[in-house]
This record gives structure tokens, sequence and C-alpha cells, in this order.
């Protein structure tokens, strides 16, 4: 198995305290979220066919992932998935693939985490209580509301009757636009989340990402301020794991390659949506203006270059954040088919793309030509101009050849 898989997998541990192939593949960029949800309203029979890449390469990753878990103890458990339409008994299926879908419906918890025998498990308030967070996590607030008034009738000094209210009243308020986006953002940041989660458990997106949906609907025209960053499309359609909005949230605010903010959710979006030269100039530009700003291992979703930015910070001696951009240059060579001419990425605040970036670019991309066996007087051009501008990236470049 892959340290890839096994970072990724301890980090829905250490995150969820379990592990689910659905969250695998979210926070791998394998599955857009609203596609998920498409597919729990019966828009599709099968969700794989939503899935970006090979098939076979997803089921080996699921299969790798389950291994480690089985390796570490963890306990096997059966995912079970329903409509979340009228007819909520109806089983959905993964994949027409037996054992691409046996991955997905099976997750992993510690031993010692499953539920142990309650004396009130059958008692008829919480089976009530039961019923109206099921019907919250399965998106019918009608239910919710209508097990909520029983519950009140019931056990009118019920611990949690109040937290529940809140959630319902927020479930009941989906199709009511938000007329006060900053108080809403307020109450679902410091209320709504901490008790979704709290009573939802692994399912509270299932109500979270509807609300942080219609607080993107409420503030599609809202113009940028870096003073409360965010109050914008861009961040609220973020929580709510939809990249394609992030995405053309950013791009239309006029200076958005000069804010750290918005760079950053530019390439986190574009990373998601498997834009890889797009993503990269977007770290680059954070890298060249922002380098105090820029930590690309904490959050990039893109593993390759979260493990060449942890080789970076190791370099002996220490390089500027500044050079990271030239130095993947170095280990990647192949990017310079894939990222665009420096002489066509504009100076930002005053800053071009570094000489010394320019130099590398250019000589890399003179050694991928079918003449590159022997170097042309141009190469070595560049090759005087790069060790005059940074000898210690001349170095790393002597050494990579």
């Amino acid at each position: 198995m892959t340290q890839d898989i096994q970072h990724q997998v301890d980090q829905l541990l250490l995150e969820q305290g379990e592990y689910l192939p659905l969250e695998f593949l979210l926070q791998e960029g394998r599955l857009l979220y609203a596609d998920y949800e498409a597919w729990r309203n019966g828009e599709f029979d099968y969700l794989d066919k939503a899935l970006f890449g090979d098939h076979e390469h997803i089921k080996q990753q699921l299969t790798q992932a389950a291994d480690y878990l089985q390796r570490r103890g963890w306990q096997a458990e059966p995912i079970v998935y329903h409509s979340w339409l009228d007819d909520t008994t109806r089983r959905l299926h993964f994949s027409q693939n037996d054992a691409l879908d046996q991955c997905f419906h099976q997750g992993y918890h510690k031993p010692e985490d499953q539920p142990q025998m309650d004396l009130f498990t059958d008692a008829p308030a919480t089976t009530l209580f039961n019923g109206i967070t099921q019907a919250l996590m399965n998106r019918n607030p009608p239910e919710a509301r209508r097990l909520l008034e029983q519950l009140y009738d019931m056990a009118p000094d019920h611990a949690r009757l109040g937290e529940l209210e809140h959630l319902v009243e927020a479930a009941e308020g989906l199709g009511t636009p938000s007329d006060n986006a900053a108080a809403d953002m307020q109450m679902l940041q410091q209320t709504l989340t901490p008790l979704a989660k709290s009573l939802l458990g692994k399912n509270s997106r299932n109500l979270l990402i509807p609300l942080w949906r219609r607080l993107s609907a409420a503030l599609q025209n809202q113009p940028y301020q870096s003073t409360n960053p965010t109050l914008h499309p861009s961040y609220t359609a973020s929580q709510s794991m939809d990249w394609e909005t992030v995405h053309h949230a950013v791009e239309s605010e006029p200076n958005w390659h000069t804010d750290a903010v918005l760079l950053l959710r530019h390439a986190r979006a574009c990373e998601y949506l498997h834009q890889k030269p797009e993503a990269l100039l977007s770290w680059f530009k954070l890298c060249w203006q922002f380098p105090a700003q820029c930590d690309i291992f904490e959050s990039s979703n893109d593993h390759e270059l979260r493990q060449q930015w942890i080789h970076f910070l190791e370099l002996e001696p220490e390089m500027p954040v500044q050079s990271f951009p030239a130095w993947l240059l170095l280990t990647k060579p192949g990017l310079v088919r894939q990222l665009p001419e420096p002489d066509s990425i504009p100076e930002i605040n005053d800053i071009a793309c570094p000489a010394s970036y320019v130099a590398l670019y250019q000589l890399q991309y003179e050694r991928m030509q079918p003449h590159a066996k022997n170097e042309s007087d141009n190469a070595m051009a560049l090759r005087a101009q790069l060790k005059q501008q940074d000898p210690e990236l001349f170095q790393h470049f002597l050494n990579n050849i």
C-alpha cells in the first residue's frame, strides 16, 4: 500500500473517528458531493458513473485502504445508502461491478466503539429522538417536525429538545432565501454546525451542506472584501464542496490574483476539479507574493505536490519559499509542457515571475527538445544566467542533470 493511501486513511480516522469509502472518495477528489446528492436523489442508478479516474485504480485504492484498516484491527461494518426521495427504503447501489460495489459499502470502526446495550433504547422518547435525527439525515423536515411535536408532548423535559428544535427549524427554512447572510452564517458556524455534528454525527453533512448552499445563493452578487473574506460565495461554496462555484466566484473578482485568500481558494478548487496547471499557477503566485502565508502541506489536496513541498523544505541549505516553483521544475521537468510560458504570466502587485524561474523554465524547455543531446548556445547562456541569478538553485539544477 502506498504511503499516500495510508496518510489519507489516517487523516480520516483522526477527523471522523471512523473510515467510510464515501469520505475517502470525496477527500481524494474522486467524487463531487453534488454528484453524490444527485445519486441519493435518484437522478442516476450507479454513483461510480460520476467518479474521476480509472475505476480499476479506484477499486485498488479502496481495497488497499480496507487492508490497512484490517491490519490495524479495525472492524468492518456494512454501510447501506437509501434514496432521499419518498421511497426511503430503496437501497442504492454504487456500481454494477460487484467488487467495487462491495468496497464502497463497507466502513470500518474501532471494535470498542461499537454501541453498547442500553436498557432505555426501546423507551418511546428515545425512539422519537432517533426518528427525528434520522429524518434530518434523510432530508425529510416534515417527518422531523411531526416526530418533534410528539416528543414535546411525551417528554417536555427532554434534555435535547432545544437542540433538536434548532436543527429542525434550520431544515424547514431551507426553502426560504436568506435575507441576512451575515447573521445566518454566524448562526450556522457557531450553533448549527456544532449541534449537527453532535446529534447527526457522520451524517451532519446531509443537513449542513444545503445550509451552506443557501448562503451561497444569498451571496451570489456579493463583492469580495478582504476585511471579511468569509462573506463571499467562494467561501460558502467551499464549505458545501461546490468547487465549480468556488472557481467561478474567485475568477469573477477583478483582482483575485492579488489576494492570498482568493488564490488559496482558487488553488484548492482547481485541484478538486482536476485542473492541475491552473492549481499550480495559483500555488506559484502564493509562493511569489505571500511566502509567509503559503503552506502547501496544510492546504493542498494534491498528494504528490505535498510530498514535493516536504522535500523542498528539507533542502540543505534552506531555500526561500519563492524558489519552490523553480525547484519544482527541476524535479518535474515535464511541467513545462503543461504550464504557460513565463512571459504570458502577468505581473501581480508589481511582482513578475522571478528571473530564476524564467531561466529554469526555458532551460528545461530546451532540454526536452529533440536536439537536447547537444546543448545549444542558448542553453549555455541560460545556465550562466541561472548561476548568476541563484547559485543555490543552479547547484540543484546540476545535481538533477
